[in-house]
This record gives C-alpha cells, sequence and structure tokens, in this order.
C-alpha cells in the first residue's frame, strides 16, 4: 500500500532534498577545508628547528695579575777559576763542559815536580836557619853570663846579641818560603771552589797558562736566573720576592722569585732590569730566550671557558642564551688561565653562555639547551 500512494512529485522533491544535502557538503568543504589547511601549512605558525647545545655560565673568580715579560735564562753567579801558577804545563784534566763539580774537587793538575823540588829545598833552608838560630841563641846566653861577670865589653855583647837577632831573622824568612813553596804546590792542583756546573773549559793537556788566565767558569749551586726587561710604568709594582712563571719547551712551566729590581732605566730603551731566581736545578741551557710572566697580585675577573668564543670577521664573540635564542654578543678579552678566559666587557656574572655548538649558530636562532656547566668554579 505504501507502494502505491508513492507518486512522481513524492519522487521529484526526494531528489531535490538530496541534491540540497550534497550542494550544502560542497560548500561547506570549500568553506572549511582550505582554511584549515592553510593554517598547518602558514610558516608562520610553524615553529623552527631548534639547534642542540651545551651552555656555560660565567662566574666571578679571584685571578693573577701578572706582568708579562721576556728575557734571557743566565747564570745565578759565575765563578771564575783562573790559573795561579806560571810557566808549567797541565799534566791532567778531569772535567769538560756540562759536567757537574762538587767544592774542593780536582779539575785539572799541573806539572809539580820542580815545585815539589823547591818546597823541599825551602824546608831545608829552613832546617839550616833553625840550628844557626839556635846556636846565636846559645852564645847569646853564655855572653848574658860574661856580662854579668863584667868580664865581656859592652861592644863584643852587642855584636853577639845582634847575630842572635840576625839568625832568628833568618829562621823566620825561611820559614815563610816554605810556605810560600807550600802554596805554588797547592796552586799547582785546581779545584772547584763551590758546588755547580762546568760552563766552560779553557784548558788543554800540555797548556801552559799564564798567572791569571781563565781555566774554567763554573755555574755556581747550579742555579739560573731569568733576567728581562720591564716598562717604566710597571716599575713601581714589582718587588723582589715575588713569584713569577716562565715558559719552556715542552710546554713546562718553571718557577722562581725576584732576587733584584734595577733602581735605574737602560738610557735607550727607557727599561728596568728585574733578575728572577729560579726554583731548584732546571735543566736549561744558559742564554735560552724565554718569556713568562711576574705575579704582582690579584683581581677578580668574570670568566667564561674559552670554547665559548667564536670568532668572526676578525672579532670575538660569544653566544648568550636568553629565552630559548641565542643572542650574539661582542666582547673583549683578558688574562687567560688554562681553558678558561676572563671577559672584561659585554657580559655579566651570571649568563648563560653558548658552549658545545656555538660555532653553528647565527644571532637569534632558536636553541634547545641539553645541559649547563659552571665557569670559574676553583
Amino acid at each position: 500500500m505504501f507502494l502505491s500512494n508513492y507518486n512522481d512529485q513524492d519522487e521529484c522533491n526526494c531528489k531535490h532534498f538530496i541534491l540540497n544535502i550534497i550542494v550544502a557538503i560542497g560548500l561547506f568543504l570549500m568553506t572549511f577545508v582550505p582554511f584549515a589547511f592553510a593554517a598547518d601549512t602558514d610558516p608562520e605558525n610553524k615553529e623552527a628547528p631548534r639547534t642542540q647545545v651545551t651552555t656555560a655560565v660565567a662566574k666571578t673568580a679571584d685571578w693573577a695579575v701578572s706582568i708579562p715579560a721576556q728575557g734571557e735564562v743566565l747564570p745565578w753567579e759565575v765563578a771564575i777559576i783562573s790559573a795561579k801558577t806560571n810557566g808549567i804545563g797541565a799534566t791532567d784534566i778531569k772535567v769538560v763542559e756540562g759536567d757537574s763539580a762538587r767544592k774542593g774537587q780536582v779539575l785539572a793538575r799541573f806539572d809539580d815536580r820542580l815545585l815539589k823540588a823547591e818546597l823541599a829545598q825551602a824546608k831545608a833552608n829552613l832546617a839550616l836557619a833553625a840550628s844557626n838560630m839556635q846556636l846565636a841563641a846559645n852564645n847569646l846566653k853564655r855572653f848574658e853570663q860574661l856580662k854579668i861577670k863584667q868580664t865581656l865589653s859592652e861592644q863584643e855583647f852587642e855584636q853577639v846579641s845582634t847575630q842572635a837577632a840576625t839568625a832568628m831573622a833568618t829562621r823566620d824568612q825561611a820559614a815563610a818560603a816554605v810556605t810560600l813553596a807550600e802554596v805554588r804546590l797547592a796552586d799547582a792542583t785546581v779545584i772547584a771552589p763551590d758546588d755547580g756546573k762546568i760552563l766552560e773549559r779553557n784548558i788543554e793537556l800540555g797548556k801552559v797558562p799564564g798567572a791569571g788566565e781563565a781555566l774554567f767558569r763554573l755555574l755556581r749551586q747550579h742555579k739560573l736566573e731569568w733576567v728581562v726587561q720591564i716598562n717604566a710604568e710597571d716599575l713601581d709594582r714589582v718587588k723582589p720576592g715575588m713569584l713569577a712563571h716562565i715558559n719552556v719547551a715542552n710546554n713546562k712551566t718553571l718557577s722562581g722569585k725576584i732576587r733584584s729590581v734595577s733602581p735605574q732605566l737602560n738610557s735607550n730603551s727607557r727599561l728596568a732590569k728585574v733578575r728572577v731566581v729560579l726554583d731548584g736545578s732546571p735543566d736549561l741551557a744558559v742564554n735560552t730566550y724565554a718569556d713568562g710572566k711576574i705575579l704582582v697580585g690579584n683581581a677578580k675577573a668574570i670568566v667564561a671557558p674559552a670554547d665559548t668564543l667564536v670568532i668572526k670577521d676578525g672579532k670575538t664573540w660569544v653566544f648568550r642564551a636568553k629565552n630559548n635564542s641565542a643572542e650574539q654578543v661582542l666582547v673583549t678579552l683578558g688574562r687567560r688561565f688554562g681553558q678558561e678566559i676572563e671577559i672584561l666587557s659585554g657580559i655579566n656574572t651570571g649568563d648563560v653562555l653558548v658552549l658545545e655548538g656555538a660555532g653553528f649558530l647565527n644571532d637569534g636562532d632558536k636553541i634547545a639547551v641539553k645541559s649547563v656547566k659552571t665557569a670559574g668554579a676553583k
């Protein structure tokens, strides 16, 4: 019965209804879908990728203030060991340049045969003079007894008295000759006056040096000093006893103390000479040129790891992490200690700086921090 009541008019109305629904759905899709797609693809609404970085926090540290300097490593003190004999040749040389020597050690010997003979002769003369003196003394005693008995003239007594005095003087002269011969014989053996190292040797086997001719130069106590020149404006800050560090080969650093500060400036360079005695007995060649620094006190410093620095266009920058962005900051550098460096201007204590990844950033880049390190901790 239902089918019998369904006529053509009803079928037409149904088709119009379905068509209206399809049109409405189409209009909806045309209106809202493009806007949703545009919202998803709009670059302003899409977050840029973030660079993964690590950071370090700038801290304040108490760092030493130093004055840079350059100079030569020279002997602390040199002993010039000279020949004390004349006309005799060297028969034995015990050391060469670079050898260590102890105080009293024999360094060289000279032909001493003639000197030994002279000493023997001087001793014989002394014995003869002593015998004559004794004889004269005995005669004087006997003549004194005769004088008391008044059996001797005054003139005869004075003659005997003078002979006794002459014999005593002759004995003293012979004793002095023995001492002189002993000294000359001892001088034929050259000994080290102090502990140290032989810097120079100017004697060879058989050579006959003149008296006073230098045979050896000895570095006393194995000590070296660093002799540097400093500017006049730094002179009032440098005092004896201050510490100094010098840089030598193989990345080694030696320490020492200021021995003296020159009270005058060089008339040409307007620099003052400072002598620094190095600690211990460093194995350095004399006349080595080295740079270093003189420590004159301590001062507060804002420090950061050296790896936070980025060189661009000939300038030094750091990237400061702020609101998940990298802010490029121009900095001025100061002192350096190990892997940390002083920042004189550009940042403040507590600033968070990009450490790993800084070289890949530009100003304003988005960042994601992986870890934070503290700089300047002691």
